[in-house]
């Protein structure tokens, strides 16, 4: 009976958690090389998680999908792990 009570009470507690973690929106500026601006709008619930995802979103909008080379895709990356706040 222990066991039972006690997994529904880690099982609640889990899912009020999950709750309550509410997504906040963050807003990145990026400048590329040709002077041209932009930015990405994520929402998430850590600042770390929008920010992956706008660097993985400005590295697609860069490249357009396409391989772009060692070198400018140094530059792309360089540009998109360096937002402008």
């Amino acid at each position: 009976m222990k066991t039972v009570i006690l997994t529904i009470l880690m099982a609640a507690n889990t899912t009020f958690a999950n709750v309550s973690a509410k997504d906040k929106t963050w807003t990145f500026s990026y400048n590329t090389q040709k002077s041209q601006s932009f930015q990405i709008k994520k929402t998430a619930p850590t600042f770390e998680a929008a920010f992956n995802s706008a660097a993985k979103d400005c590295y697609q909008q860069m490249t357009h999908g396409k391989y772009p080379g060692e070198d400018k895709g140094l530059e792309i990356i360089d540009i998109c792990a360096n937002p402008k706040s």
